[in-house]
């Protein structure tokens, strides 16, 4: 009887170690998962940054290639309405003197 007794107890013993260590397998595990969690939080972020990144330095470029163009149009069309004044200068101040004159 006291040997029967001495078995179930040990197997009890055993059995708190057994669910003991399958009690900290879960919480390792649970930490490793929890870990890898916010390591691939992290990269998805820090790549979803350098993407958006890139899109706003792409975008900028863009931009800047609109407005110097848009500049050097610009700057074309009022070279060109100063060449014409300044071909044009006289005969426009004698009409407007005539203009100023005649009335």
């Amino acid at each position: 009887m006291e040997d029967m007794i001495s078995k179930i107890l040990e197997l009890d013993r055993v059995a708190r170690e057994d669910l003991k260590k399958a009690n900290q397998m879960k919480i390792d595990s649970e930490k490793k998962i929890s870990n890898t969690k916010e390591r691939k939080r992290a990269e998805y972020i820090e790549k979803a940054r350098i993407s958006i990144s890139n899109i706003e330095k792409d975008e900028k470029e863009k931009a800047d290639k609109k407005l110097k163009s848009i500049e050097s149009f610009y700057k074309d069309k009022s070279q060109k309405i100063q060449k014409i004044y300044r071909e044009n200068k006289e005969k426009l101040v004698q009409e407007v003197v005539d203009i100023v004159i005649k009335k």
